[in-house]
């Protein structure tokens, strides 16, 4: 009995030395800029980084009273609700349709994986040649009048394909890792009972990968939150601040205007809603457990 606790003993060492490289670069690179962030976003502080005096809630007050904030919060809304369900469709589709393993399914899966290989930057270009508006490539390709990037509507619907693309690749073989690691005698055996076609997809294979589709949809969720990048290649937050979310708001606010009470304030806002759209899906699994 001894030798066993000091064998399970070793192994937790093992495990924590294992895990230790991870969590010093989490610490130093998330843990600690996240508490400094809280902390300083209840002070004043200046250009430098240097704390003033102390300013309770009032730069969370400043922030909410931004008419530019509250229209980042319905962009970024607007967004996840477009965003979410058309990606979560995009790439359950594709990886259903390559499902079934054969000699030729490596010419879908490079191809759907694809996207992984090409860099933000260079599909954010990319898009913004196709759909810059009437002199884009769309337009003389095929002859319509599609606005593209300078109409608000055209500039969201712009984003979200692109946001589809950047992510497409990572949920794709997710998914269809999920669908191939089915066991066959649980389709066999729903086979044997009737079950075919649709039926066999949507009341079998579908429930027995719902871990999975939940983790592309927080995934998903959580990049629509923390989108950024593309918007500043593609609309820099416009037409008439039509694309200006959350997080190109902070860009704004941090890194042009140099507003570091703000930055800190929205910073800390910012990780807390991400922290809890990635904290629902474990607890949604230990939820589930208990109630097993």
């Amino acid at each position: 009995m001894k030798e066993k606790n000091i064998r399970k003993k070793r192994s937790g060492i093992k495990a924590y030395l294992y895990l230790a490289p991870a969590i010093a670069v989490a610490a130093v690179f998330y843990w600690y800029p996240s508490l400094k962030s809280l902390i300083e976003s209840f002070f004043n502080v200046n250009g430098n980084g240097e704390i003033l005096s102390f300013a309770g809630l009032e730069n969370y007050r400043i922030l909410f009273r931004d008419p530019a904030f509250i229209n980042s919060l319905k962009v970024t809304l607007k967004f996840i609700v477009l965003f979410v369900p058309a990606n979560t469709f995009v790439t359950l589709l594709a990886a259903s349709l390559t499902r079934r393993p054969s000699r030729l399914s490596f010419i879908p899966e490079y191809i759907f994986f694809t996207p992984v290989a090409v860099s933000l930057s260079a599909y954010s270009l990319l898009m913004k040649e196709i759909f810059r508006g009437n002199a884009s490539v769309l337009n003389n390709l095929f002859g319509t009048t599609f606005s593209g990037i300078t109409t608000p509507g055209g500039a969201m619907a712009v984003l979200v394909i692109l946001g589809i693309f950047l992510d497409f690749g990572i949920d794709y073989i997710l998914l269809m890792c999920a669908f191939r690691s089915i066991d066959k005698s649980v389709v066999e055996a729903a086979r044997m009972d009737g079950a075919g076609g649709w039926r066999l997809y949507w009341c079998v294979e579908v429930p027995m990968i719902k871990e999975t589709v939940l983790i592309t949809i927080f995934l998903a969720l959580k990049d629509a939150i923390l989108i950024s990048a593309p918007i500043i290649i593609l609309t820099e937050g416009g037409p008439f601040r039509s694309t200006e979310t959350v997080m190109f708001y902070y860009y704004t606010e941090a890194f042009r205007s140099g507003n570091r009470a703000v930055q800190n304030a929205l910073a800390s806002l910012v990780l807390t809603l991400a922290a809890f759209v990635m904290a629902l899906f474990p607890m949604k699994n230990r939820l589930t457990g208990d109630k097993a």
